[in-house]
């Protein structure tokens, strides 16, 4: 029965240290379901693991026996650690956060204060994470990249006033060239600012 532990162990342990990891980059709704199940196992695995270990190691008094339960404490501290990492970098302070909304997907580019950004294109189902640097001087946004997943014309940005109705104007991040030109026909034209937390920016 121990190889058999040793092999649940294995295979819960190393699916549940996937689906942390892809969870920086793909968030998908069947996913969670899944993990949410393996975590169910994994501690029905680990009251098991615990209960034989500590009987057989009070039958032999030998330490070597709780090899299984420190194995399974080793997943779960990988697991806690990479969790936790992934969730202070979506933590980190934004300093402009832009959204896109269609009927059923979008995207929203968070620019942190720390000179990186995370972009999650989005659909009813599923979340997919981007990640890069950007520079940003006023109004004006370059990024490391030009083109992310299905969208392009990302290299350079502007924060720009848009008239929404008389006396009132909202800020929008529009796709430029390198000359500060518009950027018709891109895939999204423009990025509602949902975020602005700039002290000396030019609004």
């Amino acid at each position: 029965m121990r190889i058999v532990r040793l092999i649940l162990i294995l295979l819960i342990g190393g699916l549940l240290t996937y689906f942390t990891h892809k969870f920086k980059y793909i968030d998908f709704l069947f996913d969670g379901i899944i993990y949410l199940g393996l975590i169910l196992v994994g501690i029905i695995l680990f009251v098991w693991t615990i209960i034989t270990d500590f009987k057989l190691c009070k039958l032999h008094k030998q330490i070597k026996n709780f090899a299984l339960t420190f194995l399974i404490l080793l997943f779960v501290a990988v697991n806690l650690t990479l969790g936790s990492i992934i969730q202070k970098n979506f933590n980190k302070p934004t300093l402009l956060k832009a959204s896109y909304y269609g009927d059923l997907n979008g995207t929203d580019i968070d620019f942190k204060a720390d000179g990186t950004y995370i972009l999650n294109n989005y659909s009813v189902m599923i979340d997919t994470y981007f990640y890069g640097t950007y520079t940003i001087i006023g109004n004006k946004i370059t990024m490391d990249k030009d083109t992310i997943d299905v969208l392009p014309n990302l290299k350079y940005l502007e924060i720009r006033n848009k008239q929404i109705q008389e006396g009132q104007a909202d800020l929008y991040l529009y796709q430029v060239d390198s000359l500060g030109n518009f950027i018709k026909d891109s895939f999204y034209e423009e990025y509602k600012v949902i975020i602005d937390n700039r002290t000396n920016a030019s609004r």
